[in-house]
């Protein structure tokens, strides 16, 4: 599977870095929510994070592509809308009842319509991934 890549940009008073990394451990906290975490517990977050290699401070988030999530029942999602200010009251509403009627979900359906998606190759050409090797 080809990887993908979520360029996540500061919104809220949070870096770009800051952001990407809530936003991973709120979509794990979708599978295995806060409360049910053992106190070692070591994987808090779903996804990879990544800065751009020219070190301009943005960062993504790393999928695969076709990536689904298993959804707990006791989930909740107050966390994760908060990372999305741009979303309207609509596009949080499609979002909700997807994920609250399904057991599984596309990773690539919570994204945001205003979110820049980027394939491996569009990560690549846009410098996101140094492709020289010494």
């Amino acid at each position: 599977m080809n990887n993908i890549y979520l360029v996540v940009m500061p919104r809220g008073g949070l870096t770009s870095e800051e952001r990407a990394e809530a936003i991973s451990r709120e979509l794990y906290n979708i599978r295995l929510p806060k409360a049910l975490h053992e106190p070692d517990r070591v994987t808090t977050k779903l996804l990879g994070t990544m800065q751009h290699a020219s070190g301009t401070g943005e960062w993504a988030l790393v999928a695969q592509e076709g990536m689904t999530i298993r959804v707990h029942p006791d989930h909740n999602l107050d966390a994760l809308i908060a990372l999305f200010p741009q979303l309207t009251q609509e596009e949080i509403d499609t979002r909700t009842a997807y994920i609250q009627s399904n057991n599984e979900i596309a990773l690539e359906n919570l994204f945001p319509s205003t979110a820049t998606v980027l394939t491996q190759q569009e990560a690549e050409d846009a410098g996101w991934i140094n492709t020289d090797v010494i």
